[in-house]
């Protein structure tokens, strides 16, 4: 790759800035440090999922910020996965009808940004490379081929072919009874036409997230019976996530004026810092409805800018006041880290003040996070510590479902339905 740097040197803020993973993975991450606030979504709305149809003429709308000093022709292609996210076995002109990779040419330098950057967008699928089978995505931005060492992000998006049914219900009493008032039981059935019917417990895989999570994703969900064209999943258990409380939040689309949760706002040459008020554990507060976007974000900027190329970025600090938890890595989680539990968006223990800390570089916008503690050496966090676990918490759910074709084989995107916890909770 061409050798790129950071344009600004002894600024605060970019100590945060560590290179990341440089293996390339089939995730939502960022393998350059200058790359910022990647976005991709339905045009016109940034809190819709990644999402399109087959066959139809949906697009997604991919942007983000290089903190560069000069533009860059970048590039980018899409790699089919299996329902888990590995690499499918299909050769690229198997689900791409047209070229394999395209140029990202619309670009403008930011006005008056400290730090200036430049701001790409394209749209896709294009005319020139259009998508031939459902299934999950991942969208690889690159600079002059695909190999791993020139990869500056990959994304997921998915294509569906809506082709079953899904109904879901979020009951008061769950059936481990020492989960009432807390967690989200998830009561699924599906119903198929008659194409999924056969073989329906070898081939039908179903995947349940939690608001944007990929921590305590639910994956490879068998139907436990079949019954006419109605696949059924009545687990002992049930199908079981933490109900969490709100997420938190801030507004700084204006640096102008403290919002709510926003101590102080420092304009430093060198760029802006924002401090947050303190937070506290909600562990041992009843719950009370705040409402949110589900943990996602929006980027904006106050009204009168436009947000892609005069948007400015702060350094945002968060202070938690917790005790030291031992055996355990304390983390900030939502669209404003990409939902990565990673070495930036950990929070470190400052012993003067007895209190977490940490620090993320964003763009102006609305931010909604959570605190997750995550015990040392597992994947999987708990919010449940800091946040509490209610049962009326408003979590965001979506239903993913697979179906494994044999010729070829691949991993169908045959079943997606999104639906918030509070419409189809019943008690």
């Amino acid at each position: 790759m061409i050798e790129r740097f950071l344009i600004l040197t002894n600024i605060l803020f970019f100590s945060l800035l560590t290179t990341l993973a440089t293996e390339v993975q089939n995730k939502d991450l960022v393998y350059d440090e200058n790359i910022q606030t990647v976005l991709l979504h339905p045009p016109g709305d940034q809190l819709a999922p990644p999402v399109i149809r087959l066959n139809t003429t949906d697009k997604l709308r991919l942007s983000f910020d290089d903190l560069s000093p000069e533009s860059y022709q970048f590039k980018y292609t899409i790699i089919h996965c299996t329902d888990d996210w590995q690499t499918s076995n299909l050769d690229q002109m198997d689900y791409i009808d047209g070229f394999f990779e395209e140029d990202i040419i619309n670009y403008q330098f930011s006005l008056n940004a400290i730090p200036p950057y430049v701001h790409y967008n394209v749209s896709l699928p294009s005319k020139d490379m259009k998508i031939k089978l459902s299934g999950n995505y991942i969208l690889k931005v690159y600079l002059d081929n695909p190999d791993d060492e020139n990869v500056i992000f990959t994304r997921r998006f998915f294509v569906i072919e809506p082709l079953v049914q899904i109904d879901v219900k979020i009951p008061y009493y769950p059936k481990n009874l020492e989960f009432v008032r807390k967690k989200q039981q998830i009561d699924l059935k599906i119903n198929t036409p008659d194409l999924f019917s056969a073989e329906a417990e070898q081939r039908v895989n179903v995947t349940i997230q939690q608001n944007g999570r990929w921590d305590n994703i639910k994956e490879n969900i068998k139907p436990t019976s079949v019954m006419l064209n109605q696949l059924n999943f009545d687990f002992r258990e049930g199908i079981v996530f933490e109900g969490g409380n709100q997420f938190r939040n801030f507004d700084m689309k204006s640096f102008w004026y403290q919002s709510m949760y926003i101590k102080e706002i420092i304009n430093d040459p060198d760029g802006y810092i924002v401090v947050l008020h303190t937070d506290h554990p909600k562990n041992k507060k009843p719950y009370s409805v705040v409402e949110d976007i589900s943990g996602r974000r929006l980027i904006k900027a106050r009204s009168g800018q436009d947000t892609s190329t005069e948007g400015e970025y702060a350094l945002v600090e968060f202070w938690l006041k917790q005790p030291k938890i031992e055996d355990a890595d304390i983390y900030l989680l939502g669209a404003l880290n990409n939902w990565q539990l990673d070495g930036r968006s950990k929070l470190k223990y400052d012993s003067r003040y007895h209190m977490y800390k940490g620090k993320l570089f964003l763009k102006q916008g609305y931010y909604n996070y959570l605190y997750i503690v995550v015990p040392k050496g597992k994947q999987r966090g708990s919010v449940a510590v800091i946040e509490g676990d209610h049962w009326e918490t408003k979590n965001r759910y979506t239903v993913y479902v697979y179906y494994r074709e044999r010729v070829p084989e691949y991993d169908r995107l045959v079943g997606y339905f999104t639906f918030n916890s509070f419409d189809v909770s019943t008690e």
